[in-house]
C-alpha cells in the first residue's frame, strides 16, 4: 500500500476526496449542459465525469502503479468511445474525461491547483462557439503569421541574445532586441484597438499605444490625416496629447529601471504633467465636431491600410534610430565632457526624447547640476519639436489646438522638477 494513504489524516483524505469530487462535478456538469444544449449523445455526463476525478484521487493514494494503471484504463475508455462515434466526431469531451481523472489524482498532492485546472478546463469547454468564431472568422490569416512571428522572438529569440554591452553601457543586444519586441507588442495593441473599439476610443487607445513606440511619429502621422480631410483637427490634436502621456510614462518607465534616484525626483513632475495632458486632450476630443461620415471614412480607411498587426520596418528603423543617439551622445560626452552631453541631448531631444533622457541619467545623480540642465534643456527641446512637428504635417489649425497644451504642459514639469531638485 502506498505510503501517501498511510501519511494522511482523515481530515485531509476528506479534503481530497470532496475537492476531487467538486472539480469533477464542475466539469460533468458543464458537459451535461452542453449535451443538453447540442442535443448531441455523449457517452459521459456529470455523474461519470464525478465519479472519474473520484477514481484518480482513489487510485493514486492506493499506490503509484494502481494510479498509472487506471490512467490507462480510462485512456483505453475513451479511444473506445472514439472508435464507436457515429454522429459527433470531435474528441473534446473525451479528453476532457482523461484530463478529469488527472485532476482528481492532482488533488492528492495540490488541491488549490487542481481546483484551479478544472476551472481553467471548463472555461475552454465553456467556450467552444467564441474560440470557433475566433479562428474562423475574426482573425485573419496575416495576424496568425504576426503573432507567431512575435511569439517566435519573445520565446526563441529573446532568451538566446547575449545579455552583455559592447561599449560602455550602449550596444547591448539584448536591450536592443527587448527594445524592438516592445515596439512590435505596442503596435499590436494597437491593432487590436483598432478592431475591438468604436473610432474614438480606438483613436485615444492607439494613439497611447503609438506614444510608446514614437509620440513623434504618431503626431505626424494624426497630422498628415488633418492635412488630407481625412480627420478632424480637435480630435487628432487630442489624440496626439494622449500620445504625449505616453511619452511620460515610458520616460519614467526607463528611468525607473537606470537609476531610481532620478525616477523620485521625475515622479511628481511628470504626474503633474500627465495632468495637464489629459485634461486638454479629453476636453479637445469631447468638444469634438467630426461627422458621422468623417467617422465611417477614417474608420474606412484604417481597416484598408491596417492589413498588418505590426510594421517590421517601422519597428527597425525606430530601434536603430534609438540605438544611434544613444552611442552618439554617450560618444559626445566621452569625447567633450559635460558640454558635449548637453548639445548631445538637445539635438537628440529634437528626435527622441527617451534614448537621451536614458543617457543623461546614467551619467550620475540628480545632485549632478549638470546633468539637470541637460535634462531640462532635452525636455524643453522635446516639447518645442513636437510643436513644430504637428505644425508642419497638419497645418495652422491643427497646431493650434496641439502646441498650448504641449508647451504648457512641459513648462510645469520641468518648474515642477526645478522646485524639487531645490528640495532634494
Amino acid at each position: 500500500m502506498n505510503t501517501v494513504l498511510l501519511d494522511l489524516s482523515f481530515q485531509t483524505l476528506l479534503s481530497v476526496m470532496a475537492s476531487a469530487l467538486g472539480c469533477g462535478l464542475l466539469i460533468g456538469l458543464e458537459r451535461e449542459r452542453n449535451n443538453l444544449k447540442e442535443n448531441t449523445p455523449s457517452f459521459a455526463g456529470l455523474r461519470s465525469f464525478a465519479i472519474c476525478a473520484l477514481l484518480g484521487a482513489v487510485c493514486f493514494l492506493l499506490h503509484l502503479a494502481v494510479g498509472i494503471f487506471g490512467a490507462f484504463s480510462v485512456t483505453v475508455f475513451c479511444v473506445y468511445s472514439l472508435i464507436k462515434q457515429t454522429q459527433d466526431i470531435g474528441t473534446t469531451t473525451e479528453l476532457a474525461f482523461l484530463m478529469t481523472y488527472f485532476i482528481g489524482a492532482l488533488c492528492v498532492f495540490n488541491i488549490p491547483l487542481a481546483a484551479g485546472l478544472s476551472v481553467v478546463l471548463c472555461l475552454i469547454l465553456m467556450a467552444k462557439h467564441s474560440l470557433h468564431y475566433f479562428a474562423g472568422n475574426w482573425i485573419q490569416h496575416y495576424e496568425l503569421r504576426d503573432g507567431l512571428f512575435l511569439l517566435a522572438l519573445i520565446l526563441i529569440a529573446l532568451p538566446l541574445m547575449p545579455n552583455e554591452a559592447m561599449w560602455g553601457t550602449v550596444l547591448n543586444p539584448y536591450v536592443i532586441l527587448k527594445l524592438l519586441i516592445m515596439i512590435l507588442s505596442v503596435q499590436t495593441l494597437a491593432h487590436i484597438a483598432k478592431r475591438l473599439l468604436p473610432n474614438n476610443k480606438a483613436l485615444m487607445l492607439s494613439s497611447l499605444a503609438s506614444g510608446f513606440v514614437s509620440s513623434t511619429a504618431t503626431i505626424a502621422s494624426l497630422g498628415m490625416e488633418v492635412r488630407s480631410g481625412q480627420a478632424d483637427a480637435k480630435s487628432n490634436a487630442g489624440a496626439g496629447l494622449i500620445s504625449c502621456v505616453a511619452t511620460l510614462l515610458q520616460l519614467l518607465i526607463i528611468v525607473a529601471g537606470i537609476n531610481f534616484a532620478w525616477f523620485k525626483v521625475l515622479l511628481f513632475p511628470c504626474i503633474m504633467g500627465i495632468t495637464v495632458l489629459l485634461i486638454f486632450a479629453l476636453l479637445l476630443i469631447h468638444l469634438s465636431k467630426t461627422t458621422t461620415d468623417q467617422q465611417a471614412a477614417i474608420q474606412t480607411k484604417a481597416t484598408h491600410m491596417d492589413s498588418r498587426m505590426f510594421s517590421i520596418k517601422k519597428a527597425l528603423i525606430i530601434v536603430i534610430t534609438l540605438t544611434v543617439i544613444q552611442v552618439a551622445v554617450y560618444g559626445l560626452n566621452l569625447l567633450f565632457g559635460d558640454k558635449g552631453l548637453i548639445i548631445a541631448t538637445f539635438f537628440a531631444s529634437l528626435f527622441e526624447v527617451h534614448a537621451a533622457m536614458a543617457t543623461v541619467v546614467l551619467q550620475g545623480t540628480p545632485q549632478q547640476m549638470t546633468l539637470v540642465y541637460a535634462l531640462m534643456i532635452g525636455l524643453t527641446a522635446h516639447a518645442f519639436s513636437k510643436s513644430i512637428n504637428a505644425f508642419l504635417t497638419g497645418g495652422k489649425k491643427y497646431f493650434l489646438y496641439f502646441a498650448p497644451a504641449q508647451i504648457l504642459h512641459m513648462l510645469i514639469l520641468i518648474a515642477v522638477f526645478w522646485m524639487v531638485i531645490q528640495q532634494f
